[in-house]
């Protein structure tokens, strides 16, 4: 049926996710983490992981759970094993938590064996969801061009968690760890890995899909796709493979040039998104897709700095660091949940009743223009932290943070009163049919508007 398409944990993980961005930008706004503090103090570093392992880890599963099967056109396959996964990753990351903020002297210094014991059982979690998730995707073969990257971004994910394991047992046992240089050698391969190479290729493989569909452009992307894929995602694998050979003491050369292909291969992705919008069939766009440019401009203002802090600068790294966080990843998602939670409850709802009696639109679950404000006081507070963040004003920043927060809070309010059971007025509406919801099929019945 219809509405047996919506993934049954792909909820719990969105509720999840913005619980813990919401607590780490509250542990910046109240002074606990960076800016108030060192970018590497014990705080920030649990703030980073709430925002890298809780908010944007666990929002892109969730959203793989529902999505990938769309992306493939599999059915869904992911049941308790995504329970599962998250129930391990959420107990990890409490149990990192406890291993930073033993770092920083908080809890008593045994509790800095739960950080390795932690990224165990989130890289467990990850295991678990990229099981399921790879299934559909070897089914899939070959795979389609939006799926290329989510492959390879699912190959990073447990790289990055695999390193976090190593580098927390350097800061717990120091001593029966044969290779403490590991910490410095391989922070900048965790960074790559986690950054670029799973959170990047992800939300670039993913935002083609929607946005393609909830715009109506066409998803095909022609020879520019191919450049994107072959340059970010090749050149992303052979830096890291590089570094990774250099850190083990193999010379190996090349390395700049690898991310200057990657670097490519995002700067032709942000020419190819400006090229979807131009080229899409509805004309006046719905909110989450006004709301995903601001995330594709501060993506490439990212890639500026990032050139700028790899010519020494490292000044920098803070900045290009929260705007990377806040603007592009976090951006993109608040965006695209303003889309995607009326969407799987509307199909929740009404899908089974689908062209037998009256069901409202699904733009008819969310208010814009109560909504549309709240998104741009976030992304004008992001931005002004940015600023903040270059002229170093602390103060300014963490205000800047707060309105952000404030504004998060306001668009999760939303979200939540999409989930309340109470349907919208409809009118003398006349039953509708999949075709009124737009001319792209969702898998195994109905379509997506």
């Amino acid at each position: 049926m219809f509405g047996s398409v919506v993934s049954r944990w792909t909820m719990l993980h969105f509720w999840t996710a913005l619980a813990f961005f919401v607590l780490a930008q509250a542990e910046m706004a109240f002074g606990i983490a960076y800016p108030a503090v060192s970018l590497f103090a014990p705080t920030t570093l649990a703030a980073v992981h709430l925002l890298t392992i809780g908010w944007i880890s666990v929002l892109m599963l969730g959203a793989l759970h529902q999505f990938l099967p769309v992306i493939t056109a599999q059915r869904i396959v992911a049941g308790r094993s995504a329970l599962i996964s998250l129930m391990a990753i959420l107990v990890g990351l409490a149990g990192m938590e406890a291993g930073f903020l033993a770092m920083g002297g908080v809890l008593p210094i045994t509790c800095l064996a739960c950080l390795p014991i932690g990224g165990t059982l989130v890289l467990a979690g990850f295991v678990t969801a990229s099981a399921v998730l790879a299934r559909v995707l070897w089914r899939t073969r070959p795979l389609p061009f939006s799926a290329c990257f989510v492959a390879v971004g699912l190959g990073f994910l447990l790289i990055t968690a695999a390193m976090g394991i190593v580098m927390g047992l350097v800061f717990a046992y120091p001593d029966l760890v044969p290779w403490p240089e590991a910490l410095s050698t391989g922070f900048h391969l965790h960074l790559l890995a986690g950054l670029v190479g799973w959170f990047t290729l992800t939300a670039m493989g993913v935002s083609y899909r929607l946005l393609s569909m909830f715009t109506l452009a066409p998803e095909e992307r022609g020879t520019i796709g191919t450049a994107v894929v072959v340059l970010s995602a090749g050149g992303t694998v052979a830096a890291w493979l590089i570094g990774l050979g250099n850190a083990a003491g193999v010379a190996i050369p090349g390395e700049t040039a690898a991310l200057g292909a990657a670097a490519a291969g995002i700067a032709l992705y942000i020419v190819d998104m400006v090229r979807l919008y131009r080229a899409r069939r509805r004309r006046k766009l719905e909110l989450n897709t006004v709301m995903a440019v601001p995330p594709l401009a501060a993506f490439a203002i990212c890639l500026m700095g990032a050139l700028a802090i790899a010519a020494a600068d490292d000044a920098f790294i803070g900045p290009v660091g929260y705007l990377f966080i806040f603007g592009w990843l976090s951006g993109l998602g608040l965006s695209q949940l303003y889309k995607i939670v009326p969407f799987l409850t509307w199909l929740q709802r009404y899908g089974q009743v689908l062209g037998k009696q009256d069901v409202p639109r699904v733009q008819d679950l969310v208010d814009e223009r109560r909504d549309r404000p709240w998104f741009w006081l976030y992304f004008a507070a992001v931005a002004l932290g940015f600023l903040a963040g270059l002229v170093g004003w602390t103060l300014l920043w963490r205000l800047a943070i707060a309105a952000h927060l404030t504004a998060t809070l306001m668009i999760v309010r939303a979200l939540w009163l999409v989930r309340r059971p109470k349907a919208p007025a409809m009118g003398r509406q006349k039953p509708m049919g999949p075709r009124h919801f737009g001319i792209l099929p969702y898998p195994h019945g109905g379509t997506v508007r």
